[in-house]
């Protein structure tokens, strides 16, 4: 491995996550050798304690994140320009939620109803004896309550073990409302590219649509070899890499980022880090339901204080059941919080498309410097800090100051644009 590969590879993530201009990479070459070492370590899955948990984890990637952007601040503060970076979500809000839904079955038999008659109310299992309701398949119901909070969110499907072909006309309604109908990838696809081509086209042939969200059934990967698969068949993002026994951060970062190949170089499918299961709170936790929802809680104000992105895994079949049913008030939580609120694909083309915004900062002989803004989407926002208390910034295109605060001798100012534009003194 070499290090110069590997410091170029982290420099890029760190640069992207802040969101600062496109040139400044160089600021990040003294970078410590132990820091870079601890980032990549981390990014790639293999600083990995599964045995204990903290309540109170942080992302200590995201933390070097931070850091790397306090450089910044002060490199620009010495240089007496103001530093520009991008808002990591749509229209400035604090952190994002990608909301996902596993499938691992779709109906049971009575028997095995009858097995685990305990997770359900009584009025649920009688009418689900009587056939009256599937207890096993609440798509709609999901989708119903979504709907409530103007929320989408992403169903994989193990067709694998299943067929689904009788839901097509509903799931593909979905998909074209804004839901994500994805793949659950079945046991051994992580490292075997037969067996993932044959889910693939099982899952097409049963819903006639092209997979392009992706997580592996029971959490199971090889980090390049499975990531190899995966981007020869055009998925645009993963989202397996999460603990089983409990929530946490298990590659040290909340945010979405392109995983490095075994040269180092940045890849092209999006990494979205899975932080809360259910079954890890119910099943290997044992926590009854306020348990769990105090946990919860505390991974959103956790995921808040960095900005992240806290992707939570419900899986469908349990909707109805005793402990799964608090799904709807994680959802009435999320909706009093300034956040985003997505599906996994949501949240990856809005990743995507804030990499794709260019900023470029430059001298300029009338005002001093200048910076110019391209490639602007739907949603971005632009924050800065001025430390010239007697200038004003003025903006030369489409876009609006819509937040200006002074502090400790800095003026700070979130930007919503909604077009390519200037940024100058006046």
């Amino acid at each position: 491995m070499s290090l110069s590969k590997t410091k170029e590879y982290v420099i890029q993530f760190l640069t992207k996550s802040i969101g600062i201009p496109n040139e400044l990479e160089h600021i990040y070459e003294d970078i410590p050798e132990d820091i870079i070492k601890q980032i990549s370590t981390s990014l790639t899955g293999n600083d990995i304690e599964t045995e204990t948990f903290d309540h109170n984890s942080a992302p200590e990637v995201d933390e070097f994140i931070i850091w790397a952007k306090e450089i910044y601040e002060e490199i620009c503060k010495d240089n007496n320009i103001p530093a520009i970076w991008k808002s990591k979500w749509p229209n400035g809000k604090k952190f994002a939620v990608a909301l996902t839904h596993d499938s691992d079955s779709i109906e049971v038999t009575e028997e095995h109803l009858q097995e685990v008659k305990e997770r359900f109310s009584e009025e649920d299992l009688k009418e689900s004896l009587n056939n009256k309701k599937n207890l096993y398949w609440n798509v709609e119901r999901i989708k119903e309550v979504e709907d409530k909070f103007n929320f989408k969110s992403s169903f994989y499907f193990l067709t694998s073990e299943y067929n689904v072909s009788k839901y097509k006309d509903t799931l593909n309604e979905l998909n074209r409302d804004g839901w994500e109908i994805g793949l659950h990838a079945g046991f051994e696809t992580h490292e075997d590219g037969d067996k993932m081509n044959n889910d693939i086209e099982e899952f097409k042939k049963q819903l006639e649509i092209q997979p392009i969200g992706v997580r592996e059934h029971y959490l199971q990967f090889n980090y390049h070899k499975t990531l190899d698969f995966l981007e020869r068949n055009n998925f645009v993002y993963d989202t397996s890499l999460g603990f089983r026994e409990h929530p946490g951060f298990l590659l040290g970062t909340s945010l979405p980022f392109n995983p490095p190949n075994e040269n180092w170089e940045k890849r092209d499918i999006l990494e979205l880090p899975l932080i809360i299961m259910d079954t890890s709170l119910w099943g290997y936790m044992k926590l009854d339901e306020n348990e769990g929802m105090k946990l919860i809680e505390n991974y959103i104000e956790n995921t808040k204080e960095y900005g992240g992105l806290l992707t939570l895994l419900w899986h469908q079949e349990a909707f109805l059941m005793k402990k799964g049913n608090i799904y709807p008030k994680i959802l009435e939580r999320l909706s009093k919080e300034e956040c985003f609120v997505s599906s996994g694909i949501g949240i990856a083309r809005w990743w995507n498309s804030r990499s794709d915004v260019i900023i470029t900062v430059m001298s300029d002989s009338e005002k001093g410097w200048k910076c110019i803004i391209k490639n602007v989407v739907k949603g971005t926002c632009i924050e800065m800090k001025n430390f010239d208390l007697s200038k004003e910034i003025s903006i030369n295109g489409k876009g609006r100051i819509i937040h200006k605060s002074e502090a400790n001798g800095e003026i700070y100012y979130r930007i919503e644009l909604e077009g390519d534009c200037e940024l100058f003194y006046v």
